[in-house]
């Protein structure tokens, strides 16, 4: 299924110069507690659209929210990504001091041909989360085009995100088209086999990913968290592993329907405690002592993951296969990750967690696409409408 809006690549270029384009990112990437920048995968993903104007000499504006600020507190504030940019490119670019007001505007109107205007966290301002209208209004004034490449915000009904592009003449960048195109061909028309990696914690992320591939998929290499549910569900004692509330039922029904195309652990590494250098052991499913955390996957569980990864022509992975955040835990993570990333098929990442172990372990490249998107990528994937994509114009 192609991906029919109204592209940036269609403009034509030498209408750009001179023109105010209102580009809506995510620039969301990890922070620590000072704000400090930890990564930068969504900042590198948009560079390639930023420099696209710049480089037409027209006249950025380019805005994205970061983390959830309560008020305005610094660590939430842009001047972090700002100095990343900078260290990235050779682009001038100019932090304004607020994401709304007067001087705001003004800022805009002296901008350059070829120079980029940040607007601090839109966030900080309460109409972008409440899609309030006069907010949607004021951001439109800032630009005479609207690019929108916030693929991982693109789920959430924002004023920047599903209100702007009603109000000034908008088109999907480079990188937005990238994302779709990438996971449609997923959805729609995937070379096979197709196997799909799924981890994390909560099943009710995937239910419907799951019933959305499930007739193309050859096989689902299921761990992290949300495999205690399917091994509690098939009657396995847990100890005190993770398992979501109220998940039996769903998933009694997902193995009912699909069993042999879902395999689950033979082995997990068991821990007393949930921390850096505890007790820990590795254990068949049928071994796991009552009061341990089950925290990765085993030896025989990686290699029968990896033969389905091996015989795959399209690998779709989302979600850590352990408690990746204590590394004690997330051997079974790191080593899947590398038999996919040197793995001759297609390759697709989804999910923050997701992207941030394949950044962690230098694999971006080996990949054939790291989503910037998390919730937006999943919503996709089952098949919802994305309120950002939705509403930009049909391409004639």
């Amino acid at each position: 299924m192609e991906f029919n809006k109204k592209l940036l690549i269609d403009f034509p270029v030498y209408q750009l110069e001179g023109k105010r384009v209102f580009v809506r990112a995510d620039l969301n990437d990890p922070a620590d507690s000072e704000g400090n920048l930890t990564g930068d995968m969504r900042i590198r993903a948009v560079l390639p659209t930023i420099g696209y104007l710049v480089n037409a000499r027209a006249k950025v504006i380019l805005a994205s929210h970061f983390g959830r600020p309560k008020n305005r507190e610094k660590e939430f504030s842009l001047r972090g990504v700002k100095k990343r940019l900078e260290e990235l490119s050779s682009f001038r670019i100019h932090l304004a001091p607020d994401c709304q007001g007067e001087d705001v505007v003004k800022l805009s109107k002296e901008l350059k041909n070829g120079e980029v205007l940040l607007l601090e966290n839109l966030r900080f301002c309460p109409g972008e989360t409440k899609n309030d209208p006069e907010y949607a209004r004021f951001l439109a004034s800032l630009g005479d085009i609207y690019v929108a490449e916030a693929f991982g915000a693109c789920h959430r009904e924002h004023a920047s995100i599903s209100s702007v592009p009603k109000l000034i003449p908008s088109m999907a960048g480079f990188l937005l088209a990238k994302e779709i195109n990438t996971l449609n061909k997923l959805l729609h028309n995937p070379e096979q086999p197709l196997v799909v990696v799924a981890g994390g914690k909560k099943v009710s992320d995937k239910i419907k990913v799951i019933g959305n591939l499930i007739d193309k998929v050859d096989s689902i290499c299921v761990g992290g968290g949300m495999s205690f549910a399917f091994l509690k569900a098939k009657g396995y004692e847990i100890g005190r592993s993770y398992v979501e509330d109220n998940m039996d039922a769903v998933a009694k029904e997902i193995l009912g329907n699909n069993g042999k195309k879902i395999l689950l652990p033979v082995d997990v590494m068991v821990a007393k405690e949930l921390r850096p250098a505890s007790e820990s052991k590795v254990v068949n499913v049928d071994e796991i002592p009552p009061d341990w955390y089950g925290v990765d996957i085993g030896p025989k569980t990686i290699e029968m993951f990896k033969a389905q990864i091996s015989k795959a022509k399209t690998i779709f992975w989302n979600g850590p296969l352990g408690i990746v955040e204590i590394p004690d835990f997330s051997y079974g993570t790191r080593i899947v990750g590398l038999y996919i990333a040197l793995s001759s098929a297609i390759t697709v990442s989804g999910g923050g967690d997701t992207a941030e172990v394949v950044r962690m372990m230098n694999l971006d490249q080996h990949f054939t696409h790291v989503s910037t998107g998390g919730g937006a990528a999943l919503k996709f994937l089952e098949g919802a409408d994305l309120p950002g994509i939705s509403v930009l114009p049909e391409r004639s």
